[in-house]
C-alpha cells in the first residue's frame, strides 16, 4: 500500500537522507537527524517539531535516557550535544573523531560515548567518569548490560568491556575475534553478547564465561540485528533477507532461523513493536514490511503490511503496536498507522 491520507498521521521533512531517528521512553517524542546536519525534535502525536543545534556534516547518532530527561545527539563534527526532556541544551561534549555510538545505561543516567578509538563514560550533564582510550580499532557500536555495570565497545578484532561501577570499576576484559565487527546487541537477560560481523556471520559470546558461537551462512556482512523486547528473538538483516533466530531455552546452537525474503533491495533498518508483537524492516527498494513474531524456530514468516515508495527507507522506529514512524533517504520523516 502507499501512504495514504488513511495510513498517513503527520510528515515533517528534513534537509538529507534521515540517518538518525529515535523515539524517547514516554513515547511522545522522537528525534530526527539527517546527513545534512539538521536535527528537530518532533511530537509523535502531531508532527511538531522544534530545531536543535545542527551537527556540521552529518548527524550520526542519538540516544535517550531510559528516564527521558536526556537526549544525546552526536555528529561528524566530532560532537555529542545533551539535551533535557524539552530540548534545552545541557552539555556539548567535544569527542575524538566522529561520534557513530552512543548508548544510556539501564538503569543510571550515564551516556557511553563511541568516537574513534576512544570509549567514554560520562553523566547526565556531560562530566566525564571513564575514559576507555585507545580501543582495538574505530568502535562501531556501544551496548550495556542489562544491570548498567558495564558497556561494551565493538570494533575491528573484537568487543572490549568495561566495568564502571562497584570493586571492578575501571577493569577492561576483552573478547577477541579476527574480524571486523559492526553492530553489537546484548540480550535483555543479560545471558549473550552478540556482533553482525564484516565477515558475514553473528558472532555470539555467552556473558559473562567468554563461551564462543557463530551462525553463518549470510552471503554478506551483518550490519543490523535487534532482540525482541523479551530477548526470546534476535532479528538480522542481510541484504534484503531477514532472519529471526530463537534464543529460548538453550539458544540458537543446532536450530534454523525463521526466514523471509520480502525486499529486492538491501534493508536498511529493522525495529521490533513494543510489545514484540510486530518486527517492522525498511529497505532501499522503498519498501517498509511489518512481520509477526516468529511462533516457532524455522517458521517461513508471511507480512501483514506493506508500503511502499520509490525513495529507500532509511531508519524505522515504532511509537505502538498500531503507530510506526518511517523515515527516508529524501529527509521525509511519517508517522503511519497500521
Amino acid at each position: 500500500m502507499k501512504l495514504d491520507a488513511a495510513t498517513l498521521k503527520w510528515r515533517v521533512v528534513l534537509e538529507d537522507y534521515v540517518s538518525v531517528l529515535e523515539v524517547a521512553p514516554n513515547l511522545g517524542q522522537a528525534v530526527a537527524g539527517s546527513l545534512a546536519g539538521d536535527v528537530v525534535l518532533v511530537s509523535t502525536s502531531d508532527g511538531s517539531s522544534e530545531v536543535l543545534q545542527p551537527h556540521e556534516m552529518g548527524a550520526l547518532s542519538a540516544a535517550w535516557s531510559s528516564d527521558g530527561r536526556r537526549l544525546a545527539v552526536g555528529g561528524q563534527d566530532g560532537v555529542v550535544r545533551v539535551y533535557d526532556e524539552e530540548g534545552s541544551p545541557v552539555q556539548a561534549i567535544q569527542v575524538s573523531g566522529w561520534a557513530t555510538a552512543l548508548a544510556w545505561a539501564p538503569e543510571e543516567t550515564m551516556l557511553a560515548i563511541g568516537a574513534g578509538r576512544s570509549l567514554k563514560v560520562v553523566d547526565e550533564n556531560g562530566v566525564e567518569l571513564h575514559d576507555f582510550n585507545e580501543q582495538m580499532s574505530t568502535v562501531t557500536d556501544v551496548a550495556w548490560s542489562p544491570d548498567g555495570t558495564r558497556v561494551g565497545a565493538a570494533a575491528y578484532a573484537g568487543i572490549s568491556w568495561h566495568d564502571v561501577a562497584g570493586p571492578r570499576s575501571g577493569r577492561s576484559r576483552r573478547f577477541n575475534w579476527k574480524g571486523s565487527l559492526l553492530a553489537l546487541a546484548v540480550s535483555p537477560d543479560g545471558k549473550w553478547a552478540c556482533a553482525g560481523a564484516q565477515d558475514s556471520t553473528v558472532h555470539l559470546w555467552k556473558l559473562w564465561s567468554g563461551r564462543e558461537l557463530s551462525m553463518g551462512g549470510y552471503p554478506s556482512k551483518i550490519e543490523r540485528l535487534a532482540f525482541r523486547p523479551d530477548g526470546r528473538w534476535l532479528a538480522v538483516a542481510c541484504l534484503g533477507d531477514l532472519t529471526v533466530w530463537d534464543f529460548g531455552k538453550r539458544g540458537p546452537a543446532g536450530t534454523t532461523p525463521a526466514a523471509s525474503s520480502g525486499h529486492q533491495k538491501h534493508i536498511e533498518d529493522l525495529a521490533w513493536a513494543p510489545s514484540g508483537k510486530w518486527l517492522a524492516t525498511g529497505g532501499a527498494d522503498g519498501r517498509t514490511i511489518v512481520w509477526p513474531t516468529p511462533n516457532k524456530a524455522g517458521e517461513d514468516l508471511r507480512s501483514v503490511s506493506v508500503f511502499d515508495s520509490e525513495v529507500p527507507t532509511s531508519r524505522l522506529r515504532w511509537v505502538s503496536d498500531e503507530n510506526l514512524l518511517i523515515a527516508r533517504a529524501d529527509g521525509e520523516v511519517s508517522s503511519a498507522t497500521l
